[in-house]
């Protein structure tokens, strides 16, 4: 009877230990499918906070750049803001722009695919995805566009002003020198809040 008491007994705990292997296999399941999104969720939210970021940048950016009078071919041509690459910016930028002027014009956003062809634009904003496309852009882009970037060395290809992250907030370099290549003249006040600016203002 005790040999069959203690056979029952291991059987008991054997199953119970079973149970608690499958209760904390399902936790680390959980763990995986929950946790893993959560942290996913938090870059996609960071990453929309940047894009928000630069959205409002790019908006606020011409109020501080003067073009040749030859950018516009009215007096009530629309500014057009074109977004190369990088949707959740171009969404933003329609938000934030709608039912609002820069200088008394209308503002347009124009949104650039992988195969469209590039707009004639005030502001052009060419995404980090698109490195290759960006070089060939600088090359031979619209000849009058203030031309904005979030890549490493954009400065040294011929952009205007590149964003960088530094200390976890959005900031923007300056190149005077592209700058006047492009018949633009940037406001001393935009240079000012600039990260560093190339060139003598």
């Amino acid at each position: 009877m005790k040999r069959a008491r203690i056979g029952v007994s291991r059987r008991v705990a054997v199953s119970a230990m079973r149970a608690c292997a499958g209760v904390l296999l399902a936790l680390v399941f959980a763990l995986y499918a929950f946790g893993i999104p959560d942290a996913r969720a938090q870059a996609e939210t960071d990453r929309a906070l940047e894009q928000r970021v630069k959205a409002a940048f790019l908006y606020r950016f011409a109020d501080f750049v003067v073009w040749p009078e030859s950018a516009f071919a009215k007096p009530d041509s629309p500014l057009v803001i074109a977004v190369v690459g990088a949707d959740g910016v171009a969404e933003h930028l329609r938000t934030l722009t709608s039912g609002r002027t820069v200088g008394g014009r209308p503002i347009e956003i124009r949104r650039v695919g992988a195969s469209d062809p590039v707009p004639a634009a005030h502001i052009l904003f060419i995404s980090g995805s698109d490195r290759t496309r960006m070089r060939e852009i600088l090359r031979s882009g619209p000849r009058n566009s203030l031309v904005v970037t979030e890549v490493d060395g954009a400065l040294d290809q011929g952009s205007v002003i590149n964003f960088v992250i530094a200390e976890d907030r959005v900031r923007f370099e300056i190149s005077l020198e592209s700058a006047e290549k492009r018949g633009l003249r940037l406001s001393s006040r935009l240079l000012a809040v600039a990260r560093s600016v190339r060139g003598n203002p």
